[in-house]
């Protein structure tokens, strides 16, 4: 980093630039999607007993799941096993592309210093 920069700005940047924890984001997604379907599927069997709302076909993809108590747990149950993976994935893909990038922007910039290298001579 260059002198003229100032403490906040670097700090701005390394928080910018630095990896996201794959198991916090998980976590993180896993608990939001569990409680939505647990929301999801509480609302429906007090608000729309009928079932409209097509959430039985949920059935379809999360084992033991129904519109039921029981289908409460075992919802908020593959909804954080499906969030958690897909927030961990998200987190390592994330990852993965900015240290590319970075990679990238480094090997651009040392280029950039050494090209009139051989004027120098």
């Amino acid at each position: 980093m260059s002198d003229s920069m100032t403490p906040d700005v670097e700090r701005q940047l390394l928080l910018a630039f630095s990896p996201l924890d794959k198991r916090a984001l998980g976590l993180a997604f896993g608990t939001a999607l569990a409680l939505l379907l647990i929301c999801a599927t509480a609302l429906s069997m007090a608000i729309d007993p009928q079932q409209r709302v097509p959430l039985y076909l949920l059935d379809q993809y999360l084992l033991g799941y129904s519109i039921s108590a029981l289908g409460i747990l075992a919802g908020g149950a593959w909804g954080f096993v499906i969030g958690f993976v897909a927030g961990w994935f998200i987190a390592l893909t994330r990852n993965f592309v900015m240290a590319i990038w970075l990679l990238v922007i480094r090997i651009r910039a040392d280029f950039a210093t050494q090209r009139d290298f051989l004027d120098h001579l």
